[in-house]
């Protein structure tokens, strides 16, 4: 390796360390402060710095720009669509979505404007969620690169900004990875021995793709069976092998469709539906196979590779930013809280959590184990952490009293009444003023398909699916536990318990129905840490 591309390689590795100590100590504090702020102090904290820094010479991204405008075009999309907490006044919420377009047109063009935009779309539009935190951080990253190189003027550091965005995105695979090699005694443990298909059936169970007939699903999980420890193997692969793609760019190219495709199965088996994720990977992807060989010569190489490696290292550690882990054992059992609606006709109707817009990810988990006595086994669809425990699960095989054997045994206990008469208020708030018509969300009725999607698809259920046509007059909550038995290829519906019904003021008579299908909410805040 001759001496100018040694000194080019050191200039990246520099470049990223400063990329990503400002990430740390300096974005990520300063976007958490703003965002508890109301909104107009948030954006005098947020601009301020963004008018000083037109003072200095800036920093050219060069083509990854196109990058960063998608990330915020896709993120601005679901934030000013995304439907109002109609428990709040929604002139603000309206103002903020106001906010963020403009904020987010001018961060286009002027990077510090992001700092106002991820104040009021993390802050107060509830953002800062699972799912669009791979994207925020790249913004993040983005952001924080732009102000090292304001800052510093370093020249010729394309390659730095590429390499530590690779990083952002890749680590959110490469962590769930060494989370499931660590479930067991030995790395290989989760790929051998999980039932994934076992996921399949909870998540149908729990609300997705139940437009499909129970012996339809059944035949479709006896032959998906077969496939658990090929299918583990290559979820381990896609997700792990984000450690070497920087050893060439065609290599990072097909890593990055890998997770996309990764993403889109998991849609389809689960119903978790990642997006945000599969937009800006492929973007990513794009840009890098378009991207000027020569400026980016030092982003690739066995050098840049090592420095990848101790930046993903870092991550995985939970020293520079923090993806989720996302290691389980799938189990085929679930208890889940439902909610239904009799409307003003006497209908029956499924509400479910695509309705409950801003809140359809809290609605589409384990939301309303707050309301019931029973112990819970499990998480979401019916994950745990104990392979023992999975293995008792299976043998139960859905005999009712060795279930509630293992709830007493390894259940824990949820109930809380303050969160219990919080949901109720909520839900109780809420249905009375959509009842009054007060409006669901910012588009009309018919724009709503311009929305942004969710990533929480249980949509279906027993019950025809409410969408706000008519006035709400009682809210049911059901606690319910199912199980699949994988002996016979049946779902049993083990537990339907009514544990709580609300009781709607009629409408007022100039409002005698809602004209809803517009927005939703749910109880609190996710308290998902940035």
């Amino acid at each position: 390796m001759g001496t100018p591309l040694l000194a080019a390689y050191l200039h990246t590795a520099v470049t990223v360390t400063a990329v990503a100590a400002c990430y740390r100590f300096a974005i990520s504090p300063t976007v958490r402060a703003i965002a508890r702020r109301p909104t107009p102090l948030l954006l005098l904290a947020g601009i301020t710095p963004a008018v000083l820094l037109a003072l200095l010479p800036s920093a050219e991204p060069g083509p990854i720009r196109w990058f960063a405008m998608f990330v915020i075009a896709l993120l601005t999309w679901q934030g000013v669509t995304s439907d109002y907490d109609v428990t709040e006044p929604t002139g603000p919420q309206r103002l903020d979505k106001q906010l963020i377009l403009l904020l987010g047109a001018a961060s286009c063009f002027w990077p510090p404007a992001l700092l106002a935009w991820m104040g009021i779309y993390c802050g107060k539009l509830r953002g800062w969620k699972h799912h669009a935190m791979m994207p925020l951080r790249l913004l993040k990253a983005y952001l924080a690169w732009f102000l090292v190189a304001t800052f510093f003027e370093t020249s010729g550091s394309a390659a730095a900004l590429l390499l530590i965005l690779g990083c952002v995105s890749l680590s959110h695979y490469v962590k769930p990875a060494w989370s499931k090699a660590r479930l067991g005694p030995r790395p290989w443990s989760w790929a051998w021995h999980n039932r994934t298909h076992y996921l399949m059936a909870s998540a149908y169970s729990w609300g997705w793709a139940r437009f499909l007939r129970p012996e339809v699903v059944a035949r479709i999980l006896h032959r998906a069976r077969g496939f658990d420890r090929p299918v583990n193997i290559l979820t381990m692969a896609i997700e792990g092998v984000g450690l070497v793609a920087f050893l060439d760019r065609r290599l990072l190219i097909a890593i990055l469709a890998g997770t996309a495709l990764f993403n889109l199965a998991v849609a389809l088996a689960s119903g978790i539906l990642f997006w945000e994720n599969i937009g800006t990977n492929i973007a990513l992807a794009i840009t890098v196979g378009l991207l000027p060989a020569a400026e980016y010569e030092t982003a690739f190489g066995w050098p840049a590779a090592l420095l990848a490696l101790a930046v993903l290292a870092l991550s995985a550690a939970d020293l520079l930013w923090q993806p989720w882990h996302l290691g389980w054992w799938d189990s085929p059992f679930t208890a889940r809280i439902h909610w239904q609606v009799e409307t003003a006709s006497g209908a029956q109707q499924g509400l479910y959590n695509d309705f409950m817009c801003p809140y359809e990810r809290e609605f589409g988990r384990v939301l309303g184990y707050c309301l019931t006595s029973e112990p819970v086994l499990h998480d979401h669809l019916g994950i745990v952490w104990d392979r023992q425990l999975r293995d008792l699960i299976v043998q139960a095989d859905g005999d009712e009293e060795t279930l509630r054997h293992l709830k007493k045994t390894y259940g824990r206990v949820q109930k809380d009444e303050q969160q219990a008469n919080e949901h109720v208020a909520f839900l109780t708030t809420m249905f009375n003023r959509l009842n009054n018509g007060v409006p669901k969300g910012p588009l009309p009725r018919p724009l709503r398909r311009l929305k942004a999607p969710g990533g929480q698809l249980y949509r279906w259920g027993d019950l025809p699916s409410y969408r706000g046509d008519e006035a709400v007059r009682r809210i049911t909550i059901r606690y319910e536990e199912r199980c699949y038995r994988p002996a016979t290829g049946d779902f049993v519906l083990l537990t339907d318990d009514i544990i709580h019904e609300i009781e709607l003021v009629p409408p007022k008579p100039d409002h005698g129905s809602t004209s809803c299908a517009r927005s939703s909410s749910t109880a609190a805040p996710t308290s998902e840490s940035c």
